[in-house]
């Protein structure tokens, strides 16, 4: 007779842990980027022209011819005294003067009339609903899991050979 060894079941309860899941709204505000247009008043300045004549002085070389006075050395080697001349040709320098035309461009400015816009403000009231938030407490249970610790005693198995 050989002994054979037999596993014995036994159920055990464990608990196990279900999951439950709640959803909770929070509310968070929500922006909104709202353009609003505003008229600014911008200074524009205008540059008129003005035309203002200045006297001009011009200036016209005149020569004069001024005598200068030149030294001649006269060397004596005798009592006799003897001149003699010598001809230097000295270039005459004579300015004459002519008168000539030219043609300078000149601007002549012409007035014109031109219409310029001019911007008129006018307001417009526009009625735009006003969002008014009011506040609503409502009353939601909130579940707390509470673990309770229960000993269930299992029995041990002994092998024997």
């Amino acid at each position: 007779i050989v002994e054979v060894p037999q596993v014995q079941v036994q159920e055990v309860v464990k608990p196990v842990p279900k999951v439950r899941v709640q959803e909770v709204v929070r509310e968070v505000p929500k922006y909104e980027t709202k353009i609003v247009e505003r008229i600014v008043d911008v200074p524009q300045v205008e540059y008129i022209d003005r035309v203002v004549e200045v006297p001009e002085v011009r200036y016209v070389e005149k020569l004069v011819e001024v005598p200068r006075v030149s030294y001649q050395d006269v060397v004596r080697h005798v009592p006799k005294i003897e001149v003699q001349e010598v001809v230097r040709t000295v270039p005459k320098v004579e300015i004459q003067t002519r008168e000539r035309v030219v043609e300078i461009p000149e601007v002549q400015y012409v007035e014109r009339v031109v219409e310029v816009p001019e911007v008129q403000i006018q307001e417009v009231v526009r009625h735009v609903p006003k969002i008014e938030i009011q506040e609503r407490i409502r009353h939601v249970p909130k579940y707390e899991t509470q673990l309770v610790e229960r000993l269930v005693e299992v029995p041990e198995g002994q092998y024997v050979d």
